[in-house]
C-alpha cells in the first residue's frame, strides 16, 4: 500500500511521515495474517481423519507455528467414544495456513490408524 491510497483527510490529519508510518504498520499486519484460521483448519483435520481413518476421531484446538517460512497449523487429533468422551491422542495434523493444504504421507495415516485401534481396544477392555 501507498501512503497516496489513503483517505487525503487522513493524509492530512496525520502528515507524510506518519501516514507513511501507518501504512508500512498495516501493511506488516495485514501481510503476516493467515488466511486460514483455525476454525477452519480444524474443520479440514476433522474431515481428513473422517474421511481416511475413523468416524470417532475429532480435532483439538489447534497450535500455529512458523515451518521454514511457511505458517502451519498443527491440529492435535484425539480419539472420542461414546460413554467415555476423548479417550486420548491419536497424533497430530498439519495443515498449511496460507493454502489450506492438509500435509500428510501414507506413513502418518497408518500410525494414526493404529493408535486409534490400540486406544479403541484399551478403552473397550478396560
Amino acid at each position: 500500500m501507498n501512503p497516496t491510497e489513503l483517505p487525503p483527510t487522513v493524509q492530512k490529519a496525520l502528515g507524510e511521515e506518519a501516514a507513511h508510518d501507518l501504512v508500512s504498520w498495516l501493511d506488516a499486519r495485514l501481510s503476516s495474517a493467515t488466511p486460514i484460521s483455525a476454525f477452519t483448519a480444524r474443520q479440514k483435520a476433522n474431515v481428513f481423519v473422517l474421511e481416511n481413518i475413523s468416524n470417532l476421531l475429532l480435532a483439538a484446538t489447534p497450535e500455529l507455528q512458523e515451518v521454514g517460512n511457511r505458517p502451519v497449523w498443527h491440529v492435535p487429533i484425539d480419539l472420542t467414544l461414546p460413554k467415555k468422551g476423548r479417550v486420548g491422542r491419536i497424533g497430530t495434523i498439519a495443515i498449511d495456513a496460507t493454502y489450506g493444504e492438509v500435509h500428510y504421507d501414507d506413513k502418518l495415516v497408518d500410525e494414526m490408524t493404529a493408535v486409534t485401534e490400540r486406544l479403541m481396544h484399551e478403552a473397550i477392555t478396560s
